[in-house]
């Protein structure tokens, strides 16, 4: 059974497209691409797998720290405000 839908917006019933429309907060443009997947969920770990868990987020963060170390602060800053400023301007 398929865990995902890839379909043009002008394609679909309207009775989906109010639902989607609904569930998005505003209108779907005809030319618009919706896609949806579904995923089943779990329980958070805990315990030992919670602490592994945790153990490589922080090398994962450690080892683009230190992709990043020749970067100055002002580039850095540069950078994070380049993305926020891309992510409000184009956000859907």
């Amino acid at each position: 059974m398929a865990n995902n839908a890839l379909r043009k917006a002008r394609d679909l019933p309207p009775n989906v497209r109010v639902a989607l429309e609904v569930l998005l907060g505003r209108p779907l443009d005809k030319e618009e691409t919706v896609s949806i997947q579904t995923y089943p969920t779990h329980e958070a770990p805990t315990g030992k797998e919670r602490e592994e868990s945790w153990k490589q987020l922080m090398d994962r963060i450690d080892q683009t720290a230190a992709r990043a170390k020749e970067v100055s602060e002002v580039e850095l800053d540069a950078l994070i405000d380049e993305a926020t400023e891309y992510v409000r301007h184009h956000a859907a």
